[in-house]
């Protein structure tokens, strides 16, 4: 075995060795399809051949051949002859798709075009049930099949039942079936379940034909619910209503199982459990009784109902009640009541106020009549009854209005004065009158502003803004309702206005800001505007405690400050404050300066060192030009001096004292 495996390979490594020196083309190559239309499950042969030509007389090529669909390989194989065979069995709608393929020998190789294949119809799936016996209100599991075919597949699984046909549509992702539930309803019989399965793909979707039908089997529990009325379904209030229901159970199912319901409408009426019936009963039945009945049994998810409408014809209407709604209290407060069609001296009639024990026969004919006090306001109703059957008329609303008391107004602040250009807030409130009460506000006999109140003892608040000084005097309130007297007004209430300090301008005496050295500074802090009285702070800015503070009844404050020295010198200003505002002044800078008879002192001082300046200057000038002057005259140079004899002086004789000699000598001539 081993031996012969070596010899094929040996064989065929000769011919791969042989062909690579065989001179050789791949002219073309072409992909075909068997048949040209191919239907869902059929075979399908591709072929690809390759049209190679080569050198006459050399060794036989051998090709390998790859088969791709949408570009990814499928299958290859090599082969003595030039084309080669993918054989599908069977086609299915997941082979649509491109297909080409192509040729390898030695380094050369050529690809074919693509070759669309079509593939028609879908394999029909197959169905199957969980079971085919089953009782109303279980389940049913179907699944539907498509084992030929690869996922995303879309199924739709159908209930037939008689005429009807209920669909469900499913999508398989991932698998090639679904699983769906079925309810077993009501009046379901013999049920047939069926599906189809569409594939999709990029190029187009195929429906197949409907799977096989099954058939399902349906047991009925128990039967359709009967339902009886007694004496009938048309009736008249005060006759007694009774309502019967039963239902037969099938002998393979137990009773005990089994629930019956009464109801009325979407109201319940009774309940029996563990038998096969149930009954409501009413004594006297009213027209509200009228609606439709029905009978339900249960048991899981098994359900069936039978209905019936019941007419009750009206014995006698609801009494109609007639009251004054609205009175003021001392006025007559009066009640009637009646019923449409017959006499009401016949009948006996009651007057109930609604949350209270009050309960009142009335008078003969339904009337019955009191005098108003405010504790009467309430909810009334009349009733009456006739064969046993008792009605209530439609409730009424009656209000006895209190008049309203004198009002108090006040200030919400309990202060009686006022900021001008701030809101006033005034309160009116009266302790008694019924609500809604509404409080009117007057300025004199100028009416401002109306506010209600429906609660009781609840104030009505008015907000004012103060601008002018007549906003200030003449307030009065007065409050009213729907009692028939007029509310007095309140007390007339006047006010005090607190103007607001619009500047506050600091100045100084002397005005320049400069002070001599221990003399007295005089401050003044005075207000342009503003109710008195005026609190004036004075502060030295680099301080934090003021310098002098007062209140007084004036609109300017004074500040002595005695011996003003350097240590004081700084910048002043100052505040003003009454009860509506806190105003800051402007900024003084205090400069301290030398007292006059410093500077009178040091004026002398100055002047007499000017003239001691002078005099050494004058001084030093004088002595400057006589010693000028005799340098001169030194430096005229030596003269030869020659007596009446002409003859020079003698030796030791100077000029000098010739000159001195002659001097003498013209002095005293």
């Amino acid at each position: 075995m081993h031996f012969l495996l070596r010899v094929a390979l040996l064989h065929f490594g000769i011919l791969a060795i042989q062909s690579e020196h065989t001179a050789f083309t791949i002219n073309k190559v072409v992909l075909k399809a068997e048949p040209n239309e191919i239907w869902n499950g059929n075979n399908l042969t591709l072929t690809c051949e390759a049209e190679i030509s080569k050198v006459p007389g050399t060794d036989p090529l051998q090709p390998s051949f790859v088969f791709y669909k949408d570009d990814v390989q499928i299958f290859n194989t090599t082969s003595l002859n030039d084309e080669a065979h993918y054989i599908i069995s069977p086609a299915r709608f997941s082979h649509w798709g491109e297909y080409s393929c192509a040729v390898y020998v030695n380094r050369k190789n050529r690809k074919s075009e693509e070759l669309p294949v079509r593939i028609r119809g879908v394999s029909a799936p197959q169905i199957s049930v969980s079971k085919k016996e089953v009782k109303e209100g279980e389940k049913v599991t179907v699944r539907c099949e498509a084992s030929e075919e690869k996922a995303p597949i879309i199924f739709k699984i159908f209930k037939v039942n008689r005429n009807d046909k209920q669909e469900k549509t499913r999508p398989a992702h991932n698998t090639n079936y679904v699983d769906v539930d079925f309810l077993v309803e009501e009046g379901d019989k013999n049920l047939f379940f069926e599906c189809t399965a569409e594939v999709s793909s990029t190029f187009a979707k195929e429906t197949s034909e409907a799977s096989e039908r099954l058939l399902v089997t349906v047991s009925e529990p128990f039967s359709t619910p009967s339902i009886q009325v007694y004496p009938s379904t048309n009736i008249t209030e005060g006759d007694r209503l009774t309502v019967y229901c039963t239902v037969l159970a099938s002998s393979i199912f137990k009773e005990s199982d089994i629930e019956i319901l009464i109801q009325k409408d979407k109201t319940i009426l009774t309940n029996q459990k563990h038998d096969t019936s149930a009954s409501y009963s009413k004594d006297l039945a009213v027209v509200a009784d009228e609606g439709n009945y029905t009978c339900k049994a249960e048991s899981g998810l098994a359900s069936k109902t039978s209905s019936v409408y019941i007419h009750v014809t009206e014995l006698f209407p609801r009494p109609a009640l007639q009251v004054g709604e609205e009175i003021s209290e001392g006025d007559a407060l009066s009640f009637s009541c009646s019923v449409s069609g017959f006499k009401a001296e016949n009948l006996t009639f009651y007057l109930e106020k609604i949350n209270s024990t009050m309960t009142t026969r009335m008078k003969t004919g339904g009337k019955y009549k009191k005098t108003g006090l405010e504790q009467d306001r309430g909810l009334y109703v009349c009733k009456v009854t006739i064969r046993n059957i008792t009605k209530k008329s439609e409730p009424r609303m009656v209000t006895v209005y209190a008049p309203v008391s004198t009002p108090v107004l006040s200030p919400a602040t309990k202060m009686q004065e006022v900021v001008m250009g701030q809101t006033l807030i005034l309160m009116c409130k009266s302790e008694r009158g019924t609500p809604p009460i509404t409080y009117t506000l007057f300025r004199g006999t100028e009416q401002l502003y109306n506010i209600t109140r429906k609660t009781k003892g609840e104030s009505a608040e008015f907000k004012l803004n103060v601008s002018t000084l007549s906003h200030l005097s003449g307030y009065r309130c007065k409050g009213n309702n729907k009692n028939k007297l007029s509310s007095p007004f309140s007390t007339a209430l006047n006010f005090t206005v607190i103007a607001q300090i619009q500047k506050v301008i600091l100045e100084t005496i002397p005005s320049s800001g400069e002070v001599e050295n221990g003399r007295d500074l005089t401050l003044m802090c005075r207000i342009i505007d503003g109710s008195w009285p005026v609190t004036f702070t004075f502060y030295r800015k680099d301080k934090s405690d003021h310098v002098h503070q007062e209140i007084i009844n004036k609109s300017t404050s004074i500040w002595h400050q005695r011996t003003f020295d350097k240590e004081q010198e700084g910048s002043y200003y100052c505040t003003a404050s009454n009860r509506a505002s806190r105003i800051h002044s402007n900024i003084l800078d205090i400069k301290v300066i030398l007292a006059s008879w410093k500077k009178a002192v040091i004026a002398v001082f100055v002047v007499l060192m000017a003239v001691g300046v002078a005099a050494a200057v004058t001084w030093w000038y004088l002595q400057k030009k006589r010693k000028a002057k005799q340098i001169t005259v030194e430096m005229s140079g030596p003269v030869t001096v020659t007596n009446s004899h002409n003859e020079k002086p003698l030796p030791g004789q100077n000029n000098e004292t010739e000159s001195h000699c002659h001097a003498g000598e013209n002095t005293y001539a």
